[in-house]
């Protein structure tokens, strides 16, 4: 019996478990866990720069990288610290 789903949702599908198979069958891949992807070149995130959200925001610096998790630390409007780890793909370098 089929489920109705469209072509276009059977090969999203599809897609998503040849990704998830060929990434589990490439460990060499996590060793670009802590880098995000700027246009064709891959930037590496490091300790004491400057980044911002790709979606916008205050300017944070990088304070820990650990795999493909960022963590960030700001000040908030009324000049209070704020911190927060974020995936390396949302973020760009100032």
């Amino acid at each position: 019996m089929e489920l109705g789903m469209s072509s276009r949702t059977k090969r999203r599908i599809t897609v998503a478990t040849l990704l998830l198979a060929i990434a589990a069958s490439c460990p060499a891949l996590a060793a670009t866990a802590s880098l995000s992807s700027k246009g064709d070149a891959m930037v590496q995130f490091e300790r004491g720069e400057l980044v911002r959200l790709r979606s916008g925001g205050p300017m944070m610096t990088v304070s820990a990288v650990k795999e493909d998790q960022v963590k960030c630390i700001w000040t908030d409007d009324s000049g209070r610290p704020d911190d927060a780890t974020f995936p390396a793909d949302v973020l760009q370098k100032f």
